[in-house]
């Protein structure tokens, strides 16, 4: 520290071109200037000023060293705003793994809100399939992922949020005209239906069978998006994320209440040997902030 003060005291008087100014400077008195520059020559073992009438004149080794001492206390002053800047959240990168209807739904809006007066973070946003978030995530390749179906990894935490799902279908449809819709209602009727590989669609064809309803496959898709785009053009009725029914409702696509409330399961996922820096954490919370509208009531 004290090797510090006296190249800030060095750097002070060649700037200011005296002892007093430097002394200004620095909100210190000439003495303690004088004694910096005195202990710096010392130490070094160069002359650094001539003293003639009362005053210093940079020698010729004094003028050399000059600019990398600069350079130097510049580069601290840069590091140290640095990291206030990552104490406040205002500096940093973030690497977010999610699945793709979440890069095209609520994600830009979160990402959009929180780096607008961060200018010195940055992100990357990478979208897989919730198998692959999770491996990356467990290998710490990064920082959040946005999966569903979580079955559980030794190296990955997770929370989890149930998420309220609705009819989507077009606003020319018959059926567009009732608030609540049943399996009853859609019995037969063509509905664009989710991967049967996922658990979600096993929950709705649990809901019609338990209605004695004929659930008719008329499209299988692997993302909520697809299937709220093929319900806009009247393909068929779909039972979705609110989320992502949300992008498309006013585009030719309503949404009604689907009854048996079926939640869709959100996961948030970390890895769970790396920790979790101010940054992150900070998003997090803004990032299920944003959920709070889509969140199924218990």
């Amino acid at each position: 520290m004290n090797r510090l003060r006296q190249l800030e005291a060095f750097r002070a008087v060649m700037i200011a071109g005296g002892v007093t100014s430097a002394a200004k400077m620095l909100n210190i008195s000439q003495p303690a200037v004088s004694r910096l520059i005195a202990s710096l020559e010392k130490s070094l073992k160069i002359p650094l000023f001539d003293r003639r009438q009362g005053r210093l004149h940079p020698t010729s080794e004094a003028e050399f060293l000059y600019s990398e001492v600069d350079r130097a206390i510049t580069n601290l002053d840069h590091v140290t705003q640095l990291a206030a800047d990552i104490r406040n959240q205002k500096a940093g990168h973030l690497r977010i793994a999610c699945l793709p209807g979440f890069a095209t739904s609520l994600l830009p809006r979160v990402v959009a809100e929180f780096l607008a007066d961060r200018p010195d973070v940055t992100m990357s946003i990478q979208t897989r399939s919730s198998a692959r978030v999770r491996e990356w995530i467990a290998a710490q390749q990064y920082d959040i992922g946005i999966a569903d179906e979580f079955e559980g990894h030794s190296a990955v935490n997770h929370e989890s949020v149930n998420i309220r799902t609705v009819c989507a279908l077009s606003s020319r449809h018959p059926l567009a005209s009732q608030q609540v819709i049943t399996p009853n209602d859609l019995d037969g009727l063509p509905m664009i239906i989710q991967d049967r590989q996922n658990r979600f669609y096993h929950a709705v064809k649990a809901a019609f069978d338990a209605s004695g309803a004929v659930l008719n496959h008329r499209v299988e898709v692997r993302q909520f998006a697809t299937a709220c785009l093929l319900a806009e053009q009247e393909v068929g009725i779909a039972v979705v994320s609110s989320i992502d029914a949300t992008e498309y409702v006013g585009r030719g696509l309503v949404t009604r209440t689907f009854e048996p409330q079926l939640p869709f399961r959100l996961d948030i996922l970390y890895p769970k040997f790396h920790p979790r820096s101010l940054l992150m954490q900070e998003f997090i919370a803004e990032f299920r902030e944003s959920l709070t509208p889509f969140i199924l009531a218990d």
